[in-house]
């Protein structure tokens, strides 16, 4: 796979100016973009995100297509205004789209406002979960994937699971937990994977946290971000969501509370959000474990060791 380096701020003023027709707007890169690469235009009071994805054989055809259908139920996602499957200037793919009003909701300045924003993000995200995706895993971005499909890289659930747990834990046993923590988790994964092969493959955020959740004034305004979206268990990006969760503010009670009253959650709902939640802190930490050790680190093994000994309780192992 080609990855492309970052369009200078000139090539990038290029694209969003033949759009425009105009040159009467500044343009700035924003380096929090991990799966795409992110400049913001100034135009006015205007707020627009050029979005420029780095692999040029791969297309934002399907995630333009994400932002449409979920607007169209009823959810706040950022408005695309422009695509180009192929941009011959920079031969990657590019969208540009509206901003969200506000900041993340991390920025709240009391944690009332933060509980009744998430309780309104609880609706919006069990919403998005309501659309169906034909395979598990990352969603298939190939150029000629590009319509209106949806369609995971992987047939089952567990070929999505159980090849990254495996390398993970062999690689954690070497620098975090030890042997028998590692052994637990595997049994705690092995004893709950028919839990969370028990959905079909749903369409599910992928890196759902309160970075992602946006608010203006104490108010929701909407969830932004759809560059890690994959077919999964509709819980997942709950479990995403509670493993995060607690980094300043606590809010998956009332994330959960409002999703409950769209889609109910049962006991084995809630055991397999925190199966996901294992999972998904193992998979992180086995990603990130050879880099600068940090504060995240810190809270991935916190939030991993707790669900580990919350989950040994309810399997009985």
């Amino acid at each position: 796979m080609i990855k492309k380096d970052a369009p200078s701020l000139d090539l990038a003023a290029q694209i969003v100016g033949e759009y425009l027709n105009s040159t009467a707007f500044k343009i700035e890169r924003v380096l929090s973009g991990v799966s795409t690469y992110v400049y913001r235009i100034r135009l006015g009071e205007e707020t627009l995100y050029l979005r420029v994805l780095p692999e040029q054989e791969r297309s934002l055809g399907v995630e333009v297509h994400v932002h449409s259908l979920v607007r169209r139920m009823g959810v706040q996602v950022p408005e695309v205004i422009h695509f180009e499957h192929h941009n011959e200037v920079l031969g990657m793919s590019v969208m540009l789209v509206k901003e969200i009003p506000g900041s993340s909701v991390e920025d709240c300045i009391s944690n009332g406002e933060y509980e009744d924003i998430l309780y309104q993000a609880g609706q919006q995200i069990a919403v998005i979960h309501q659309v169906k995706v034909d395979g598990f895993g990352w969603i298939i971005r190939d150029q000629e994937q590009y319509g209106n499909s949806l369609r995971g890289e992987k047939k089952t659930l567990q070929d999505y699971i159980c090849p990254y747990l495996e390398e993970d834990l062999f690689l954690l046993s070497q620098k975090v937990f030890s042997k028998v923590e590692t052994s637990q988790i595997t049994d705690i994964i092995n004893s709950g994977m028919e839990l969370m092969s028990g959905h079909e493959a749903h369409l599910v955020h992928g890196d759902f946290d309160d970075s992602h959740i946006f608010q203006q004034a104490g108010k929701y305004t909407g969830i932004i971000d759809f560059g890690e979206i994959q077919g999964s268990s509709p819980l997942y990006d709950l479990g995403h969501f509670k493993l995060h969760d607690g980094q300043r503010y606590y809010g998956f009670d009332s994330l959960a509370k409002r999703y409950d009253a769209v889609t109910s959650l049962s006991y084995y709902d809630l055991l397999e959000i925190d199966l996901w939640a294992l999972w998904i802190g193992v998979r992180r930490l086995g990603m990130i474990c050879g880099r600068t050790w940090g504060c995240y680190h810190e809270h991935l093994i916190k939030t991993v060791t707790m669900e580990m000994e919350l989950l040994k309780n309810k399997l009985k192992l």
